[in-house]
């Protein structure tokens, strides 16, 4: 949990370094998004400003629009794969309900369903930004990326929800902040969270290379 609220505050330090910046392509993607067509390459692209700055690197105008360009394609093939699981999901649940009415067993298997749409909301809590962090830019990889670092890291995930959930809340309470940093933020906390752990996984396997290498090693002689 510790991790969690470091990668919250950090988050907010970060947006506040690039507030203009920020504020100015929120509302730019915003507006592709009502537009439709430039949606999933222009979300790609906020995504791909905000896997930098979480990395420490300076952003610009040239580096959204170089990812717009890039991943227009891959954006718009995961949005349509999104949108069809987001429905069968949803579809699964309300259909149960209306075809088998009240009996027991409904309960469970909507109770099922439920839980799917769950781990598919945790799930694309982190894709985006595991798809910018990773060298191997396939979607199938961000996906089991994802899943992986959920699964070990329940109470970590659930923070940051919890944080990501309250504040969209409240941006979509106040719509002038949602507009201009509503996507903003989500996407931040989500890149925040995939550097801190591929960044603890990394100390690991240092530590671990380290260790192997100092076992490994011949004594000297005195």
């Amino acid at each position: 949990m510790v991790d969690a609220f470091r990668v919250v505050v950090k988050t907010f330090k970060d947006i506040w370094g690039e507030m203009f910046n920020l504020v100015l392509m929120n509302v730019f993607t915003m507006l592709c998004i009502a537009v439709v067509i430039p949606g999933p390459p222009a979300v790609m692209a906020l995504y791909a400003v905000c896997n930098r700055i979480a990395n420490d690197y300076a952003i610009s105008w040239e580096h959204y629009f170089a990812a717009f360009r890039e991943h227009f394609r891959k954006g718009w093939l995961y949005a349509i794969a999104a949108l069809v699981i987001t429905a069968l999901i949803f579809f699964n649940f309300w259909w149960y309900g209306a075809t088998f009415g009240d009996a027991v067993w409904v309960q469970w298997v909507q109770g099922a369903w439920l839980a799917a749409a769950f781990f598919w909301l945790v799930i694309n809590f982190y894709v985006h930004a595991f798809y910018m962090e990773q060298q191997d830019r396939r979607w199938r990889i961000a996906l089991r990326n994802s899943a992986l670092v959920a699964g070990a890291n329940p109470l970590f995930t659930l923070t940051l929800l919890a944080v990501a959930g309250a504040l969209m809340i409240v941006a979509l309470a106040i719509t002038p902040l949602f507009i201009l940093l509503g996507l903003t933020t989500w996407a931040m906390l989500g890149s925040e969270a995939v550097v801190n752990r591929v960044n603890l996984y990394r100390k690991r396997l240092e530590a671990q290379a380290a260790a192997q290498n100092e076992v490994q090693s011949p004594k000297r002689e005195v």
